[in-house]
């Protein structure tokens, strides 16, 4: 796989906090960072769910997370609930960020939809996709393991709410007006996941990765898999210990797997003309590897 040279050199432009963007947890800081890792939070959440991964990932790993309205310092503003043209603006965003240097997105629970539609995004305008799609604690929009247990979800109340996302603040539970601000991107995500359409036209052509809790109530081991029926290369799901929302235990060890699998996506990439390779035009992959410390 080849680096695109990017064409364009504008400044990206600054986004309102009415419109989604991608915050930079952990920015690119030059030639060091040889890579940018996309992430996508579950349901109701916003970029500092990615937080702690900084820790853990490789030094050469640039972290930028998804922040979405109504949610954050944006509380209030209108929530997004059409998955294809939420995909069509982070589409279009990363490719504002194209440098022609490896990338790679992940998403978590309803953030693995947004992911999977943004690359799908991505394909269809022609755009340069990333090396790795890692999804994680989802189902497929063919499989019918999430849209089974929405309903149940969205008419259990807190209780509903809480198994599937974890406790919900405690400020939360004192105040209605917080409550209702904390439902509502929750909500709002719900409704985007129901409504992402079956995928169309050819398989994805993207390394997969497919993560997911041992023990989570919504998506199961074979649900996970129904991604491998969209995708030309299929990719084994790998569990770990906790529920649906297991990356807040797990985040050293799916950090690792995650770093192991974008080595594995960048075997044969060559970095752009005048990059930071070797002189062979190969990206020192081995400085993504899964030997790194805390930052």
């Amino acid at each position: 796989m080849n680096a695109r040279i990017p064409t364009h050199s504008a400044p990206r432009p600054t986004t309102s906090i009415d419109q989604p963007d991608f915050v930079a947890l952990r920015p690119a800081s030059g030639d060091e960072h040889l890579l940018r890792l996309y992430c996508m939070p579950p349901a109701g959440m916003s970029a500092p769910y990615f937080q702690a991964f900084t820790s853990y990932l490789p030094p050469a790993v640039s972290l930028l997370a998804l922040q979405l309205p109504g949610r954050g310092r944006a509380t209030g503003t209108p929530v997004h609930t059409d998955p294809h043209r939420l995909g069509q603006l982070l589409a279009e965003r990363i490719d504002q960020d194209d440098d022609g240097h490896p990338y790679a997105v992940f998403g978590h629970s309803v953030g693995a939809l947004i992911a999977y539609e943004t690359v799908t995004c991505l394909t269809r305008q022609g755009r340069r996709p990333p090396t790795l799609l890692a999804l994680s604690a989802m189902a497929a929009p063919h499989h019918p393991d999430f849209t089974v247990r929405a309903p149940d979800v969205l008419l259990g109340g807190r209780k509903e709410i809480e198994k599937l996302f974890g406790r919900l603040p405690d400020h939360a539970k004192r105040d209605p007006r917080a409550l209702i601000n904390t439902w509502i991107p929750m909500m709002a995500d719900l409704l985007l996941a129901l409504q992402c359409p079956p995928h169309q036209g050819p398989p994805l052509d993207t390394q997969l990765a497919l993560y997911g809790g041992e023990d989570d109530p919504v998506i199961s081991r074979e649900a996970l898999a129904g991604w491998n029926d969209i995708s030309s290369q299929p990719a084994a799901p790998r569990l770990f210990p906790g529920n649906h929302t297991y990356p807040l235990d797990e985040v050293e060890a799916l950090s690792s797997r995650l770093s192991a699998d974008i080595v594995t996506s960048l075997r044969g990439w060559v970095c752009p003309v005048n990059g930071p390779g070797s002189h062979a035009g190969e990206c020192p992959v081995s400085n993504l590897g899964t030997e790194h410390g805390r930052r």
